[in-house]
């Protein structure tokens, strides 16, 4: 088994296995990387870097130090990132080197009997292995700990075998602590790497520039800078910055945009009102009233302020909703799904990012209610890369999605008039 690394002479680095798709590895860091020899590599990137083709041609180049009858597993948190994994190696492994590829379990024998699985981390005792040469695992940081603590590390043990890891920041999990012992230049077993989807020449400047006002400031950080952030379960950040003015009373000229979540089981209803500063001018927080008093108080709200109301029409909302309509509130219904609500989060979360919303420190009876709650909401990543947000567990979010509402409808409003002033939002 022959896989040459050739010496860079251009930007673009060849890195050949004989007769195969060229893998051009890029000076950006794929280079230095794969000139390393520490036994434990880890590159922690934004998006687009390259991990996953870096990670499947050092692979193979581990595949073939390791000599025959070697094994190796390369994992990943679900099965379709391990598709990635495999097709990834298949297109620069020389087909002459393989000799049985088994797709029922997953395994590639290579000559020499050099034989690798793919594996699905998301059951980690399905990792534990008799001995492994060599290891991969890519998208590390959405895995969990004990896959590599329980099952994967003891397996490099009895053979003294190697790994590298790839993947984008999580937080500061076991991923990042990883990552801190390769930096940690008196640890020589361990070396890691952190490069933004910038280095990797490629890539066109402009959209990456252009994404970052698509994105909130800390999702930019992480998945494109290739960050580890202190806080990353937070969806909202600097909050107390955003604190001005006070409630106030409908203006006779003011435009203001509403939004409302309507109370499910124990929560509350909360109702809010925006003008055209994104000033949290009013605010209505109660629960324990019937439907038609919840009906009628939501209907008073929109009604003396006077603006387009967004209301949650998912589940119990949609009757409320239905019957705002009827009474001639000016009512949008706003259907939730894990999508269309990641959409309204990440609005909510730009425009705050970007200073365009400010409230009050002082709600009324409910005092710091609205700041509470944002400063608690957070998010998870599920093993299959899917962000879910939500309140802690026994806490109440109905302040966030009400802002996030009228915030909704203050993004896609058109320019209003006041007065002989435009303002655009």
């Amino acid at each position: 088994m022959v896989v040459d690394v050739s010496v860079p002479t251009t930007e673009n680095v060849v890195v050949q296995p004989k007769e195969v798709v060229l893998y051009r590895a890029h000076l950006g860091g794929q280079w230095e990387c794969h000139q390393n020899s520490a036994r434990f590599r880890l590159l922690a990137c934004g998006r687009h870097w390259g991990k996953t083709i870096w990670g499947a041609n050092e692979f193979l180049l581990m595949m073939q130090d390791a000599g025959e009858n070697s094994h190796g597993f390369c994992v990943a948190p679900t099965y379709w990132h391990t598709q990635k994994q495999e097709e990834a190696i298949l297109m620069y492994c020389p087909r002459e080197l393989i000799t049985e590829i088994n797709r029922a379990e997953r395994h590639v024998t290579l000559v020499g009997n050099r034989q690798f699985w793919f594996k699905s981390a998301d059951n980690p005792d399905s990792l534990v292995s008799q001995g492994l040469d060599v290891l991969w695992v890519d998208e590390g940081a959405l895995i969990e700990e004990r896959a590599w603590n329980i099952s994967l590390r003891p397996a490099l043990m009895d053979k003294k075998g190697r790994g590298i890891f790839t993947g984008t920041p999580r937080g500061k999990n076991w991923y990042f602590r990883l990552f801190m012992l390769g930096q940690d230049p008196l640890n020589t077993e361990y070396k890691s790497w952190s490069f933004s989807s910038f280095t990797n020449p490629h890539l066109d400047r402009k959209e990456l520039k252009q994404i970052e006002k698509d994105m909130t400031a800390k999702a930019y950080q992480q998945e494109v800078l290739g960050l580890f952030l202190e806080d990353v379960g937070a969806v909202f950040r600097d909050i107390d910055s955003h604190v001005q003015g006070t409630l106030e009373t409908p203006k006779p000229d003011g435009q203001y945009v509403l939004g409302c979540d309507v109370a499910k089981h124990k929560d509350y209803t909360v109702l809010v009102a925006l003008d055209v500063n994104g000033h949290v001018c009013g605010f209505e927080r109660f629960d324990e009233l019937s439907w038609p008093l919840q009906r009628k108080r939501i209907a008073e709200f929109a009604r003396n302020w006077r603006g387009r109301l967004l209301i949650d029409s998912s589940g119990v909302g949609e009757p409320v909703y239905d019957e705002l309509r009827q009474e001639n509130v000016n009512v949008e219904g706003y259907k939730f799904t894990s999508g269309s609500k990641s959409d309204l989060i990440d609005n909510l979360s730009i425009m705050l990012d970007q200073g365009k919303l400010t409230y009050p420190k002082n709600l009324g009876v409910h005092g710091e209610v609205l700041i509470a709650e944002l400063k608690a909401y957070g998010y998870t990543t599920t093993p299959g890369g899917t962000v879910q947000y939500s309140a802690p567990e026994g806490l109440h979010d109905d302040c966030v999605i009400s802002l996030a509402l009228a915030a909704w409808l203050a993004r896609t409003m058109g320019p209003m008039e006041v007065g002989s002033v435009n303002v655009a939002w």
